[in-house]
């Protein structure tokens, strides 16, 4: 019987955080069945270890746990019947650890709750060494369970060249997972840059290969790679020219803005020369990830369009009121 397991997603962009999950579960348990509330989705897997496996991989999940009880409710009378259900199942917990997601209850409400739970089960909220019984309220959903993994927020590996204009590493390994590469396959970011995309990739076992046309920017990047020991390709060359085999994915966050060079090339231009290369590139069932300025999005659907490429979804990240970007997951048709 497959087993049900809480994901609490990254609260920052819940789009982003709920098709990473469902990509990284198409990877590991394409059987399992999921549905989401706010910032949460609850997952039935079938496959045993798929849930770790999946959370060492996110990264915009804060929290996964096994599910001991969860119920939709409509009125305090069925919280109290929640309560007694779960108040059986709280032997061997030391207290209770309860997360309101969203703030959709009242405080009123929140705190009934919470002094209910204390009086029901005989524990307290008060944080101890002990396993916690985990509550957790999402919208008009309450889920009992008991947390399984929390994720670090360290890399494994230092940059001695970086940028201003670099991506995060957690931005980089969003971009991976959306790509859906499976273990052991070939990841190309056409612009490099300082290498982010490429130590990210390597850090969670895949084969990369870096290309610039800067030299400058391929020498830096080939000191991050030599200081962390990393055995993966840099290239020097133009990726609006340049085309590889047997790649399984291409993930690139492509120049735009100041501090970005485009040597000529507008954005519109760029982002056609690339993916043309790229879809050339990945193979049959690869998919490619790449990032545009949203001022741009309507002309970068109609080049995917034309380049012989279909978007399977797309993605939106609001810097601030005047800077968004597109995250754009392209397939080849």
């Amino acid at each position: 019987m497959p087993a049900s397991f809480y994901y609490i997603l990254s609260g920052e962009n819940e789009d982003i955080s709920e098709n990473e999950l469902k990509t990284l579960l198409e990877i590991y348990d394409e059987n399992s069945t999921y549905s989401c509330r706010p910032m949460i989705c609850l997952v039935s897997h079938v496959k045993d270890d798929a849930w770790a496996k999946v959370a060492r991989r996110a990264a915009n999940i804060r929290e996964v746990g096994v599910v001991l009880h969860h119920r939709v409710v409509s009125g305090w009378s069925e919280v109290e019947d929640f309560i007694e259900e779960i108040q059986s199942r709280s032997e061997g917990f030391e207290w209770i650890h309860v997360t309101q997601l969203k703030n959709l209850w009242g405080e009123a409400e929140f705190y009934r709750l919470v002094e209910t739970l204390e009086k029901k089960t005989g524990l307290k909220t008060e944080f101890k060494k002990g396993p916690s019984l985990r509550v957790i309220v999402s919208g008009n959903t309450i889920i009992s369970g008991k947390t399984l993994f929390k994720p670090r927020s360290k890399t494994g590996y230092l940059k001695v060249f970086d940028r201003s204009i670099a991506i995060t590493p957690r931005l980089a390994r969003t971009l991976i997972n959306l790509s859906a590469i499976r273990e052991g396959g070939v990841l190309l970011d056409p612009f490099v840059g300082t290498g982010t995309i490429i130590l990210e990739a390597r850090s969670m076992g895949f084969i990369g290969i870096g290309v610039d046309i800067d030299w400058s920017i391929i020498q830096g990047f080939s000191k991050n790679l030599v200081y962390n020991r990393i055995p993966s390709i840099p290239v020097l060359s133009d990726s609006s020219k340049a085309s590889f085999l047997n790649v399984d994915s291409v993930v690139t966050d492509p120049p735009y803005g100041r501090g970005a060079s485009t040597r000529g090339l507008d954005v519109k231009g760029l982002v056609e020369a690339f993916l043309n290369n790229a879809l050339d590139s990945v193979n049959k069932g690869g998919r490619i990830v790449f990032m545009t300025p949203v001022e741009v999005e309507e002309d970068v659907d109609d080049i995917v369009a034309r380049s012989g490429g279909y978007v399977k979804s797309k993605h939106y990240m609001y810097v601030h009121s005047s800077l968004g970007r597109v995250i754009y997951v392209v397939a080849p048709v």
